[in-house]
Parts: structure tokens; sequence; C-alpha cells
């Protein structure tokens, strides 16, 4: 979830403090001592606009020793290793702490009225190590001693995570500015340790401590060079250990290098595990473009000596939504590179390339709108379509043809009349498919065995569309050119049979569509994402649904649905089981969340909409465990805690997401692959219900690392509803009517998973 704030910030002059916060204190304000009130108990001025206390009641108020030097005006006050000096006509205040000496300047210093010591309380009893905060609305003036000391900040797990340590966790807010480049915590009633050193300012990152006095807190400013991609809800988290807490920050991997070994393979190193990069090969221009997803471009090495394969590199953080760093490699002299397989005896952080070898292609074929050849080496491919007449052209860069390679493939198929082979150029094989029409098509490697398999898959179309009835059933049977990937699914809400078809073409509307009969309403499509994936969507909406089974026919091309007429036709109809779901409200307490321009925190609609969830889901009968139920602060460990001790069937979490662009919006669905099998199931009938009615921009069904849903134990939904970043969007988070509809959708989600998979 990368969630961002606007934050407007405010420079605090150190000289100037006592004036911007003490100010209004000539009025008598009421002054507090560790929530005490102690306005009676002392005796104040204000002298040119500083806030003086008598110093015989600030050193009775902390109990420290002081010593008046009548013939020198000077007086002397000590604790716990801390010496203070004040002389009268000096501004200065001199602080002498664990052998180091300071010299602040005030406005006022001390004075005498009376022949009575007035000192400045601000920057005398922040010497003594209390934090102050005034409360300007009410006139109100705190004193406190911190609750919690910051003793390390550092770098972890080479430069993703950063740990902040202290004694224990105090309330804190993790926040971020417009242009993504500085992200602030602020750490309530926190002090730093007297011996604290910089460990985190490098030549990328710069640290800044600041002392927020009239608001009693800690704010520790990391500015760097570049943005930086970090998710509030997924990227804070928290440790226990014996002596001290410690708050970490996780942040994406950076790139750390891109070089030339000693073997003359281009390396690219991150300072964390690389994903799946997508790479293209331009032979018009030598070039290989690599685009990788979740890495951020960092202050990297360049170290490109002389050698045979590339002549220079141009990197760039390409996009920020979503996160892709894109590495454009000009290569020298008609060279070809191939990445080298990420095996066991390599980093997951290095992705390797190394000058390509001449393969050999063989059995080649083709079988249900597929063709497949195979190679001993990994192969550089140049695809493209020409229209007159309609044909695939791949040139297989670096290659040659095996003894089993025909020059032509006869085939007899809908999307295909023949595949051609033959010798382009000394170092290029061309492949051509003839096509009755031109159609997309997808490129896919597999490394099996040592062995390079490659497929050559041609979108699939819509052929027919038919419907016919007898007594008990209206039976749809749905034709298409090729042998699809497909998933039949059930909706409610309204009543929906769905088919999901990968590699395919939408052209329904080419079709003629049948009579939609007694129980279908109906007919539409339409293109959806799920996890990446790009899938046409056949959806037959029902005025009445019994029950339906699915069959297919034609070697997989005919997708056959029998819709039941009655409530006794097929005997496996299931009553809606009852399960316990899991509620989580995102934020909460001291932990706002996204912050939205006109002030909306997104822990509030969080709560609200998690409360309306659980209403409704009891109404359904089922059980219902909510994380919290007031604005109260759980940590993500808390949370999973209590999902995975309730031994709990569901669980979602509700969150509003932020961004620096205001005119972002829409809604996303998360899940974590590696949770459990059904996740992306849950999720996706949540998002499916959301994203076709709740109004906003469908920004698509996704896998994501969340904590919440990555270490709990049964399928995890994460939900993003509406950017608070968006005016828009804040303006209807605040509204009840959005808040029930978001409420109501999620639960049809819900609701709808459990009847198909009861729970799982």
């Amino acid at each position: 979830m990368s969630l961002r704030c606007r934050v407007i910030f405010t420079a605090f002059i150190l000289l100037l403090l006592p004036i911007l916060a003490f100010e209004s204190a000539a009025a008598q304000n009421t002054i507090y001592f560790n929530n005490e009130d102690i306005t009676d108990q002392i005796s104040s001025t204000v002298v040119e606009g500083e806030f003086l206390i008598k110093a015989t009641d600030l050193a009775d108020l902390l109990d420290i020793d002081y010593n008046w030097h009548p013939s020198l005006k000077l007086l002397e006050m000590e604790t716990d290793g801390v010496e203070v000096k004040l002389m009268a006509n000096s501004r200065f205040i001199q602080i002498r702490n664990n052998n180091r000496n300071d010299a602040i300047r005030t406005e006022a210093g001390l004075v005498l009225i009376d022949n009575q010591a007035y000192i400045p309380l601000a920057k005398t009893i922040e010497a003594f190590g209390y934090l102050l905060e005034f409360q300007r609305d009410s006139d109100e003036l705190y004193i406190f001693q911190p609750d919690t000391t910051i003793n390390n900040i550092e770098w972890k797990e080479d430069g993703n995570q950063l740990n902040i340590e202290m004694d224990e966790i105090s309330p804190y807010r993790v926040l971020q500015s417009d242009d993504g480049r500085e992200i602030i915590i602020e750490i309530d009633k926190a002090e730093v340790n007297r011996e604290f050193s910089d460990n985190v300012s490098n030549n990328n990152f710069y640290l800044r401590v600041v002392n927020v006095p009239d608001r009693a807190l800690l704010r520790l400013v990391l500015r760097s060079r570049n943005p930086i991609p970090f998710q509030i809800d997924g990227g804070v988290y928290e440790y226990s250990g014996e002596d001290s807490d410690t708050l970490a920050l996780s942040f994406l991997p950076q790139l750390k290098r891109v070089s030339i070994g000693d073997d003359n393979f281009f390396n690219i190193e991150a300072t964390g595990d690389i994903p799946q990069a997508d790479i293209n090969y331009l032979s018009d221009s030598n070039r290989v473009i690599i685009d990788i997803p979740s890495l951020v471009i960092g202050n990297y090495e360049k170290d490109l000596r002389d050698n045979p394969l590339i002549k220079d590199v141009n990197v760039t953080q390409h996009s920020l939504d979503p996160v892709i760093l894109r590495i454009e490699a000009q290569l020298k002299d008609n060279q070809i590179m191939q990445a080298v397989d990420n095996s066991e005896d390599r980093q997951s952080s290095i992705l390797s390339f190394r000058k390509g070898e001449q393969s050999e292609i063989s059995n080649l074929e083709y079988a249900a709108g597929k063709i497949t050849f195979q190679s001993q080496s990994s192969i550089n491919p140049d695809n493209f379509l020409l229209s007159e007449p309609p044909r695939l052209v791949v040139n297989l860069l670096n290659t040659k043809r095996g003894a089993n390679i025909a020059d032509k493939l006869e085939v007899d198929d809908p999307l295909i009349n023949s595949i051609r082979t033959a010798r382009f150029d000394n170092d290029t094989v061309r492949l051509v498919a003839d096509l009755h029409e031109l159609t997309g098509y997808n490129w896919h490697e597999e490394k099996k065995n040592g062995v390079y398999n490659y497929t050559i898959s041609f979108q699939n179309k819509f052929s027919s569309i038919q419907s016919s009835e007898d007594e008990d059933f209206q039976n749809l049977a749905v034709a298409l050119t090729g042998n699809p990937d497909y998933e039949v699914k059930k909706f409610t809400h309204p009543h929906r049979i769905v088919i999901d078809v990968e590699n395919t073409i939408d052209n329904i509307s080419e079709l003629d569509l049948p009579e939609k009969g007694s129980l279908i309403k109906d007919i539409r499509s339409s293109n959806y994402v799920i996890e990446d994936r790009e899938v046409t969507r056949l959806v037959f909406e029902l005025d009445e649904y019994y029950n339906h089974r699915v069959n297919e026919s034609d070697q997989g091309r005919v997708i056959n649905i029998a819709l039941s007429k009655h409530d006794d036709v097929l005997d496996d109809i299931k009553e809606m089981p009852e399960r316990l779901i899991v509620v989580d409200a995102g934020h909460g307490g001291f932990d706002p969340g996204a912050i939205g321009r006109a002030g909306l925190e997104e822990k509030e609609p969080a709560l609200a909409i998690s409360l309306k969830i659980a209403e409704l889901l009891e109404a359904e009968g089922q059980n219902v465990l909510l994380t919290r139920d007031k604005d109260e602060f759980l940590s993500l460990q808390q949370r999973v805690r209590i999902a995975n001790q309730s031994g709990a069937d569901l669980f979602v979490s509700i969150h509003s997401n932020s961004t620096n662009n205001p005119e972002v919006g829409g809604v996303e669905t998360y899940f974590n692959h590696n949770n459990t099998e059904y996740s992306r199931r849950f999720a996706e009938k949540i998002h499916d219900k959301l994203s076709r009615n709740l109004g906003l921009v469908d920004r698509g069904l996704k896998n994501d690392n969340f904590y919440v849903i990555r270490y709990t134990e049964m399928p995890s939904a994460l939900v993003e509803l509406g950017f608070l970043s968006n005016p828009e969007e804040e303006a209807l988070l605040k509204t009840d009517e959005f808040r029930n509809k978001a409420a109501n959708l999620i639960v049809d989600g819900v609701l709808d998973y459990i009847r198909e998979n009861g729970g799982r």
C-alpha cells in the first residue's frame, strides 16, 4: 500500500522558540507538570517576549541542586551530570553535559526581580531533559518527563530498513512529503540519547533531528536525493527486545551497482531481491530495455570496464506508480546478450547477462493456437505483425535451424494457415506464421531440464454463443477459436455467471447473441485485470439462480454451462456456512494513516466502514471479530496475532490510499500469493463488487507484501477505498452514503466467497 500525506513543514528557529511558544503566557496560562496543575505553585513573568520562571521554584519542581553567587550574580544548577549556569546581564545559558560544553542564546537571560532570579523556562528545562507542549487554543503549558529515549538510528539489511531503537515504543506518526523525497517520523514525548550519533546520513540520505518543544515531540526528518517509495500500510514494523524496542521502516530495494565483471558478465546489483524483469530487445537500434519492478534508482555505482558486449548504459526511474526502474543498454557491434539463469549459485539480488551464444532450434510444432519449439540456449526474438497478407514474423536472433525443422508446416486451424521457417541472414532464423486474420499473441520462455521451451500463444476469439432449453436446464455453449485457459465463477447481487478467459480478444459485439431465454437477463463482456493478468470477461446476468454445472467439449474449445431451472435439479446446492471473519480497521489512535488535503484521517473512515461491515455480516448469520472497535492503536503484529489466535476463517483489512498526485484516484484490492492458495480468489470476489459498483476507477487486483495479509494464516485481503489525496474522493469518504455503500459491497464479496468456497 505506498501512501503519502501532504505535510506543511514549519521551520523552528532555535532562538525564536521562546517567543513562539510562550508569548501568550503573560496572561497567566495554566501550567501542568507531569499532568498536575502547578499554576499556583510557581512565580513567572515575561521579559523580552520570553517566559521566565523563578529559579527556586524550578529547582523545587525538578528537585535539582542550585547555588547562587551574589557577588558574581551567577546561578549554578546541577542534577544527574548536567550543569547549567546563568549570569545576570547575560543572554546566554552555559550547559555542561558529559564533558561537553554548550552556550545557548536566549532573549532575556537571567533577570533579577526584587532580588529574586528569574530564568528562561524553555531553554533551562530542555537542558535538564524535559519536554514542553504549549496548547495555544486553551493557553495551557505542559511540562513532561520524556516517555522514551532514542538510543540509536541505523540502516539494516543493506539499506532496505531503517531501525529506530528506543527504550520503549511511544506514540508515533510516519508522514511523507508531496515530492516523495522526505519522510517524517514524529515520536511523542521522546528525547535523543545524549550520546546519540548520526549513523544514517550518507551520500544519498540526510537525517535531521528536530525537537519541537511546544508540541512535546521529536521529529526525525529523513531527506533523500531521490523519491522514496514507502508504504505506510505495509512498511512500518515494531520489534520488542529485552532492553529496548525498535521501530523499523522498510523501504524498497535500491539499485546498488551496474558493472561488467571479470567474466565479462553484465551485472545489475540491488540492495535486496530483484523481481522478475521485463526485457525487450530493439534490434533496429541494437539496444536492450530492462524494466525492473519495485526497484529504486538509489545512489548506484557504474563500472563498465572495457568489454566485448556493452557500449553504454542509461538508468532512469521510469515510473513511481507503479515503481519501475529502467536500464537501457547499448550493445556493441550487433552483439546479443542473454540473461543468466538465476540458479542457486547466484545471488537473488543480482541480475546478470552474458554474451549471447548461437542457438539451435528444434521440435517445431503447432497445436490448439500455440506454436512451440525448443533450444539449447536462451533466444532473443524480434517479433512483429504484418497485415498484407496477415502474418506474424519472428526473427530468432543468433540462431540456426536444427535438422528436424521443416521449411513449411501445413496447419488446418481457424487461426493459422501454415508456419514457414528460413535462414534470414547468417545470424538469424525467420519464422513466419501465416494467419487467416491479424490477432494478438504472447511469447513465453521456460527452462526445464537444461532445455529452453518456447511458446507463441495466439489470442483466441469467441466464435459463437448459443443457448437452448429443456424442462430442467437452460444450456449455454460458448465456443472459441482455440483452446483457452478459463475460469467459470458465480457472483451474486445481482446473480451472474462469469467466464474469465485469458489470451482472448473481446469480439462479442461482432457475434449474433442468442435469445436470453427464461433465466438470462443480460449478456455483456469487458476486459479485466486479475493479478496483472488480462482476461476477457463474459457475463451472463440472471433473473433467477438455482444452481449450475460446467462441462467442456471439442478439446476444450466449447464451454458448456447448464443453468438449473429448479431447486431440486442438482444435488450439490450448498447452504451458507457460518464462518468467523476478522475485520481489521487500518491505523488508529496516534497513527492516523494517510491524511487528506482537507484533514480527513484514514483511521476514521476505516473504522466507520469496518463497524458497518461487522453489522452487516452478523445480520447474515456470520461471526465477526473486529481488531479494533474504537480509535485505538494496534501494531501490525497485534492485528495478525488477533486473527491467527482466533482461528478465523477469513481476514479483510480496510484502508484508504494516498499519493503525490491529487488527480489519482480509484479502488484497489490486495492479496499476498504466499498467504494461502485461496487469498487471490477471496480478494477477487471483494474487488469484483467494488470495481463495478463503487463508482471509482478500477485500479485492479494486486499481489503485495502488506504485513497483515502476508502473515495471517487464513485467506486475507486488504482493500484501499479511494484516495485521500484526491479532494473528490476525500469528500466521498466523509459521507455515510459512501461508507455504507462500500461496506455493503465488501460484504457481498465476502458472502459470495463463502457460498462458493465454504470460507476456506
